[in-house]
């Protein structure tokens, strides 16, 4: 349940309506419920329409990005490790309410996952032009203070420079 609130949660964080995720259960010899699932499944997604076009949701190349950068995101050590050690307090705890794994989640798992996307999709965004806060903010759907951290760090290990007041990869 852990893993299926951190999809959700970081789903949407990356525009995407997290409805579009279902995790439901059914036994080999539930072949009926099954099928029951499986096409009430595919009928919301119909209804929802592509990837984008659902309400709330960013556009599709939007999505395409930021979906590119939460899998690099996702890959790092920082957030599986959180989501380990959430896995571990809410087992001590016993606290299997998904109100208790919702809260710790968005605590605990998707700050880690938010800060390395945002990192990522400005790597992304650079490579094609350059950019400063301001637009940075806008495209990215953040806060000044969320970029300030990376943009620091990048720029200190020579990933990024910058250029008349805007942001580039180092070397282009």
């Amino acid at each position: 349940m852990i893993v299926a609130e951190t999809c959700r949660q970081f789903l949407s964080d990356c525009g995407i309506n997290p409805d579009r995720l279902v995790l439901e259960w059914a036994s080999a010899a539930e072949a009926p419920r099954f099928v029951e699932l499986i096409t009430g499944y595919v009928n919301s997604i119909k209804k929802k329409g592509g990837v984008g076009s659902c309400e709330g949701e960013a556009d599709a190349e939007t999505i395409r990005r930021r979906l590119d950068a939460a899998v690099k995101a996702a890959q790092a050590r920082k957030p599986r490790t959180a989501l380990g050690l959430l896995a571990k307090k809410l087992h001590k705890k016993g606290e299997y309410t998904q109100e208790a794994i919702g809260k710790g989640v968005s605590s605990k798992i998707l700050p880690a996952l938010r800060a390395l996307r945002i990192r990522e999709e400005i790597k992304l965004l650079l490579a094609g032009a350059s950019m400063d806060v301001d637009e940075l903010c806008k495209v990215l759907s953040a806060g000044p203070d969320e970029l300030e951290k990376p943009l620091a760090e990048m720029q200190k290990k020579g990933v990024v420079e910058v250029h008349d007041g805007k942001f580039r990869l180092a070397g282009k």
